[in-house]
């Protein structure tokens, strides 16, 4: 099962990895079918690609955060935290990125936005989700629960502060100013770290932008852990897949040529007509793909024996099948009703489940928002991971700061000429 959903999920990043735009297009690059659950998945090709650069100085950097031995022998290739840095070649602003859930700083979104801001005369540092594997396993913090929104962001300004400090000292790196932005979780991130920054003053941000976020978490999860229901519909999600997969490698075999690029993988799509219950279906399992690869990182750094045996070290050469097997089995909701609300209870035994749910939202820190003018909002009023009314409520907090697309799903729209024709405008400013 997992070996199926793994091949289909190689598709999907394939597809969106080839969503990385060299030139301008004249035409929409697909006409498939438009669906908010199409757009998720493939990006929202009805629309012209905006302009990036073929290519981009990027450094790769890592820096130690976390005694060497302190981290688990199975995670030998997460020794150091990984992150980027574009940097021009004088005094410019500063923009951190943060990434989405379960995503690292090199994901193709995060590339994009890269190139984006690195055109647009910023340095640009990029940062892997705190949900990410790299990032679990390198937190210094014995109580580390990724998804609770304040914490991850005392996180994030611990490792952008030393990793400010490094870039200034290997790179020589000179600030005129500093941003911040982040897509899907990360642009939560983003608002929770702004505010952090109000009380800490290192960098004292001049812009700050939300990208897709969840106005809450546990809502955005639940929508997204209902795609993916192996615990009620394991058989009939199983024969979904095989079904999926049967149409794409029919359709695969059928092309002339077995390259992978941009037209061949939107006819695979096109071809393999796919309905809105498998577009969900995917969509679901990319997420607790990335939930379990969280999960399981947790547990093992952490010895939390939700899903691995307690006390016991996992070394390099284990098997993790049936570790992994197990988390897949695990939704965020579990996670967060398993481990999140008992956590939060032994801090607080008052505290209640919708007292945590409203604490791991936008709406924790809901009158910052309303009177952060530096603060502003991108999103789409058919994202997928936003429940009813929120969108409506995005709109009433952040008002003219607020620009809301028809559509695009959820960040399907990120490299798409309007899109990226607001971003700029948003951060013209800060050049100077």
């Amino acid at each position: 099962m997992r070996y199926v959903i793994s091949l289909l999920l190689v598709l999907i990043t394939a597809c969106a990895s080839n969503l990385q735009p060299e030139v301008v297009a004249e035409t929409p690059v697909c006409d498939l079918p438009y669906s908010r659950y199409q757009a998720t998945v493939t990006g929202y090709c009805q629309e012209p690609r905006a302009n990036f650069a073929a290519s981009v100085p990027v450094i790769n950097k890592s820096i130690t955060i976390k005694p060497l031995a302190k981290i688990p022998e199975v995670f030998w290739f997460h020794k150091r935290m990984n992150y980027s840095l574009l940097k021009q070649d004088a005094e410019a602003p500063v923009i951190f990125v943060i990434a989405g859930t379960g995503a690292g700083y090199d994901s193709a979104k995060m590339i994009n936005l890269q190139k984006n801001f690195y055109q647009q005369g910023y340095h640009v540092i990029s940062l892997s989700s705190p949900t990410f594997a790299n990032f679990i396993v390198n937190s210094n913090n014995t109580k580390y629960m990724p998804g609770n929104l304040a914490h991850d962001a005392e996180e994030l300004y611990n490792v952008m502060k030393l990793v400010w400090q490094q870039v200034q000292d290997e790179d020589q790196v000179v600030a005129s100013s500093f941003a911040i932005t982040g897509y899907s979780l990360g642009g939560a991130h983003s608002a929770f770290v702004s505010l952090l920054d109000e009380q800490q003053q290192a960098f004292n941000f001049e812009k700050v932008l939300l990208i897709n976020p969840p106005v809450s978490l546990f809502n955005s999860v639940s929508i997204l852990d209902q795609y993916f229901d192996l615990r009620n519909n394991r058989q009939a999600s199983i024969a979904m897949f095989d079904q999926i997969f049967e149409r794409f490698s029919d359709g695969y075999s059928a092309q002339a040529s077995s390259n992978f690029d941009q037209d061949s993988i939107f006819n695979l799509f096109k071809n393999a007509h796919l309905t809105e219950a498998e577009l969900k279906l995917l969509i679901g399992a990319s997420f607790r793909m990335s939930s379990s690869d969280m999960i399981f990182a947790l547990d093992a750094s952490f010895n939390s024996g939700a899903i691995t045996y307690k006390n016991h070290e996992i070394d390099k050469f284990e098997s993790l099948t049936h570790s992994m097997q197990r988390a897949s089995d695990i939704t965020f909701v579990n996670y967060f009703e398993g481990a999140m609300l008992p956590r939060a209870q032994q801090e607080d035994a008052n505290i209640t489940k919708d007292e945590l749910v409203h604490r791991y939202s936008l709406y924790a820190i809901e009158d910052y928002l309303k009177n952060a003018e530096k603060i502003s909002l991108v999103t789409n009023a058919d994202d997928i991971i936003l429940a009813p009314g929120e969108v409506e409520y995005l709109q009433d907090v952040f008002d003219e700061r607020a620009k809301i697309f028809p559509r695009g799903g959820h960040c399907g729209n990120m490299d798409r000429v309007s899109f990226v024709t607001h971003l700029n405008a948003t951060f013209s400013q800060g050049v100077k």
